[in-house]
């Protein structure tokens, strides 16, 4: 699904340069559920915006479903971003004044997918078990099921990699527990899940992790 060929992020000002990812090499397979662990500033962060083409490596090659991405223009980034990539995020970035609905309708709308809407909406609503809030606001929603409602606009556009930063870092363990589950259930079904996590718990949900440090990768464990 990809695969990172000595990977390399610097940042640089007038007085320090930043390497915050150094000779990053790794390869996810199709359906694999990945966590990515390690302590604050070692990297995760910049990998996972590598990951997501929302930021450009300094060296290095990144291929992504066969297509060698690294010096590609912004326009065709995009359109790879939306044609293969969604996030997941900590603080789940619904919108207060759209629906249940109508928030999992805006990953269809950037892509175009205005005439399968209703249908695709309802699908991946009833996929995470949120389909009988479909009318509600986010506001009138636990955590957890804020959550599950980003899984599921996730999940809207069909993408083949889906990205989570710290999927669990606002719920309870219960909630959790459950986003794991569903994590894994989005695994089983083909699409890759790449995950950032400080949690041995949720990273124990995951097939593969890695641990990073200083920008590499020093150790790896299968489950």
């Amino acid at each position: 699904m990809l695969t990172l060929t000595e990977i390399t992020k610097t940042y640089s000002t007038l007085e320090v340069e930043t390497r915050a990812l150094d000779a990053v090499s790794l390869e996810v397979a199709e359906g694999e559920f990945l966590a990515v662990m390690g302590p604050s500033g070692c990297g995760k962060s910049t990998l996972l915006n590598v990951l997501g083409l929302l930021d450009r490596p300094t060296g290095g090659s990144y291929q992504l479903a066969g297509t060698e991405v690294t010096g590609q223009p912004a326009a065709k980034l995009a359109r790879l971003r939306g044609e293969h990539v969604a996030f997941i995020f900590q603080n789940f970035n619904l919108i207060d004044d759209l629906t249940v609905a109508e928030n999992v309708e805006v990953a269809l709308l950037y892509r175009g997918d205005v005439p399968v809407t209703n249908n695709r909406v309802g699908l991946v609503l009833d996929q995470v078990g949120m389909a009988h809030r479909a009318g509600h606001r986010p506001q009138q929603l636990s955590g957890g099921q804020q959550q599950r409602v980003a899984i599921a606009r996730a999940l809207a556009g069909n993408p083949s990699l889906i990205l989570a930063d710290e999927p669990t870092g606002n719920l309870d363990s219960a909630n959790g527990e459950q986003v794991m589950e569903l994590l894994q259930q989005v695994a089983r079904s083909g699409t890759t899940v790449v995950m950032v996590t400080h949690s041995h718990r949720d990273a124990a949900a995951a097939q593969r992790t890695v641990e990073m440090l200083d920008g590499r990768i020093v150790g790896e464990t299968r489950l």
